[in-house]
């Protein structure tokens, strides 16, 4: 979830577990005109999920750095000439 940290330190989002074992994110909505509290948003989330969010940022990660490298040759061949 994009800005959870921020979200939990201002006590804006909550997890919890049900017996049966699901999990569910508690979010706090307000309206964008007038600040005033709208109703939370519940969704429910598994850690499955979560596994798959993280492994594609890492993918992501691993290959935003290696074009970004393609491009830092690319700068020193070319002040090279």
């Amino acid at each position: 979830m994009k800005n959870y940290k921020a979200l939990k330190a201002a006590s804006k989002v909550s997890i919890s577990k049900t017996n049966e074992g699901q999990y569910f994110i508690t979010k706090k909505n307000y309206d964008s005109d007038t600040g005033a509290a709208k109703d939370d948003s519940i969704s429910q989330i598994t850690i499955d999920n979560i596994n798959g969010v993280v492994t594609s940022l890492s993918n992501q990660i691993t290959n935003a750095t290696a074009e970004k490298e393609d491009y830092e040759q690319l700068k020193t061949d070319l002040e090279a000439l």
